[in-house]
């Protein structure tokens, strides 16, 4: 019985070696050179990267460095631009091509550039005839109160907007494009033949989101 025990562990000793051994051998081989592939995936996950950062979230970090608050109170639908006297224009329209989902279509001008356009999901009934205020008595941000209904207050002074936004996406998005061609459409002569194939309308949500990142 010992001659086999022995045996046993010799044999358990000869395959620990022969483990070590073949490590050592592995850890001492060159690397191989990276594949053409994984540089190409990385520059295109860059090149991503690149045009998610172009895009201004008005979170304070983007282009304009303005922060954007959209929110609902009594009844109301308001804005909140810091920091204050940074708004130089405003629209808003409802989109309510979804019955169930209204969608508040919103451009802001900034820094004298083009508007920005964003959307904002509404969750509280407001008509196409809606009236637009400012309230004067907030300073640190730009206060803008939109309602069904005659507000009093010597502090909220009428609000005139821009002309509605003409686009319904945020810029960069393929269903502006979709819009587009949709009213070049409807401006053809009614004799002109008609065009294939159809544009098709891209899947988005009501945020207008892209699906390599969240608008």
């Amino acid at each position: 019985m010992t001659i086999f025990v022995r045996l046993r562990q010799f044999l358990l000793l000869s395959s620990f070696l022969a483990g070590l051994f073949l490590l050592s051998q592995a850890a001492a081989q060159p690397q191989a050179p990276k594949s053409g592939a994984s540089d190409a995936q990385k520059r295109q996950a860059k090149e991503k990267e690149t045009e998610e950062d172009k895009y201004d979230r008005l979170d304070g970090k983007g282009a304009s460095g303005k922060t954007v608050d959209v929110i609902e109170f009594a009844g109301n639908f308001e804005i909140h631009v810091y920091p204050g006297g940074s708004t130089q224009g405003l629209s808003v329209k409802v989109d309510r091509r979804n019955k169930d989902k209204p969608v508040a279509v919103i451009a802001y001008r900034f820094n004298n550039q083009a508007p920005l356009v964003r959307r904002a999901i509404l969750s509280i009934p407001l008509s196409d005839g809606f009236l637009s205020y400012r309230d004067t008595s907030v300073t640190e941000y730009d206060k803008f109160i939109f309602s069904n209904n005659e507000l009093a207050g010597k502090e909220l002074v009428k609000y005139k907007l821009d002309p509605p936004p003409k686009q319904l996406y945020p810029e960069g998005h393929p269903a502006n494009d979709v819009q587009a061609a949709a009213v070049r459409d409807e401006r053809e002569p009614a004799n002109s033949p008609p065009k294939t194939p159809e544009v098709e309308q891209p899947t988005v949500d009501e945020n207008g989101s892209l699906k390599s990142f969240s608008w």
